[in-house]
């Protein structure tokens, strides 16, 4: 019976060590839309996944695969959508900069 909950508490340790690991080389994708109010929200695609977030003061953060990306900026009137072409590498965080929206 020791032994068998010795390698239960072994197991859990190891599979919550590899998931922490995992969430360390996490790769992301950020920027800042100018101006801060000119987004309704910034839309992340590859392939067939997509993510979706509002932009907070212009600000907007994505936790995405690994992988080629386009990013689409969902304007408010009078400005214009943009779309971004972005290389989210693993680990590491792409950050597009500042998105001036234009008129």
């Amino acid at each position: 019976m020791k032994k068998t909950m010795a390698t239960l508490i072994v197991l859990i340790i190891a599979v919550a060590s590899l998931h922490a690991v995992r969430v360390m080389q996490q790769s992301s994708i950020s920027g800042k839309i100018s101006p801060s109010d000119g987004a309704n929200v910034v839309v992340a695609i590859s392939g067939t996944d997509s993510l979706k977030v509002k932009p907070s003061d212009g600000g907007f953060s994505f936790i995405v695969k690994p992988g080629s990306w386009k990013i689409w900026v969902d304007a408010k009137n009078p400005h214009k959508d943009v779309t971004i072409d972005a290389e989210a590498k693993e680990g590491q965080t792409t950050n597009l900069g500042e998105i001036k929206l234009q008129q």
